[in-house]
């Protein structure tokens, strides 16, 4: 069965192309149709490409990305567009799975792949006493300085691929940098001295931010939601208890009922800190990337200070 809809999808896409190529000699368009993963790329691309782009996330709202699962549909629709943003295929598996179906149908860019290897963070967790090494930390998003670089990416890509609008591109690419630079030196100032040294949080995504701002993140679960032993787990509210810890960040497409269960044992206030993986019903319907990351701004503050 399934090597009957594989076959189906792949006729689909030669049809796609063969209509494509018609399409193109009939009439030419400088707009750019762009699919991403991350928020944060949708958010970069839009920000750079002003009118000449139509930019959607692969991500319905609210989605966990960690389980999404692109139908034949929604694969079909990304043939069809110009450009696919991904952060790498070391950090972004699903895009490697869709661009093994589209093949040549879309060119597929890796913003992040000017970031060296070695800039990209692994992190350990303990299952049954063995130790092991998961797989890299998927939010490299989140270090603004790591975002500037994934922007200059995105805009070097269009200009390649739109030229007639660099000059466009640069001057939006420029305002972006300043906005990002803008909220590292946000982040900076909040994390210099601070009344705490560590942050907990229901999914252990901060591990970018922590790093990049010298603090320490204690996630109740692992950055695929893996379940902490219960020796962990006792540990962390023996922690927030001694440390009179008063805020525990949640994120909003994260559940996590450990997470609630020391929530409840410990009696800590819930913050919520955005991932920015995708975005929700409840952010604004013009929300950027920058919008978004003030506010995280304030979330870190009140966590390591308040």
């Amino acid at each position: 069965m399934k090597t009957y809809k594989m076959t189906a999808l792949s006729i689909l896409l030669l049809l796609l192309g063969a209509c494509g190529a018609d399409s193109a000699n009939e009439e030419e368009t400088e707009e750019l149709t762009v699919y991403t993963t991350v928020f944060p790329l949708k958010s970069f691309t839009e920000s750079i490409g002003g009118d000449t782009v139509q930019v959607e996330s692969i991500y319905p709202t609210g989605a966990d990305v960690h389980t999404y699962e692109p139908t034949q549909k929604d694969i079909l629709n990304y043939a069809e567009g110009d450009l696919f943003i991904y952060t790498s295929k070391a950090l972004d598996p699903v895009s490697k799975k869709i661009e093994g179906s589209i093949g040549d149908h879309t060119e597929f860019f890796s913003a992040a792949d000017s970031i060296p290897e070695s800039a990209y963070l692994h992190t350990e967790h303990d299952h049954d006493e063995h130790a092991h090494e998961e797989a890299g930390d998927p939010h490299i998003w989140l270090d603004p300085k790591l975002s500037i670089e994934m922007a200059k990416s995105i805009q070097d890509q269009l200009i390649e691929m739109n030229p007639d609008h660099e000059e466009l591109y640069r001057d939006n690419y420029e305002a972006l940098e300043d906005d990002l630079e803008s909220i590292h030196d946000a982040f900076t100032e909040v994390t210099e001295q601070t009344e705490r040294d560590t942050v907990y949080i229901s999914h252990a995504s901060l591990g970018y931010l922590a790093n990049r701002y010298h603090f320490n993140q204690v996630g109740i679960s692992g950055l695929n939601n893996e379940e902490l032993s219960q020796q962990e787990l006792t540990q962390i509210v023996e922690e927030i208890k001694a440390h009179d810890v008063p805020y525990i960040l949640y994120e909003q497409n994260i559940t996590s009922k450990i997470a609630d269960t020391v929530k409840n044992e410990t009696g800590i206030e819930p913050l919520e800190f955005h991932n920015l993986s995708v975005l929700y019903d409840s952010d604004e319907k013009d929300a950027t990337y920058q919008s978004v990351m003030r506010q995280n701004v304030e979330v870190i503050d009140k966590a390591l200070n308040d």
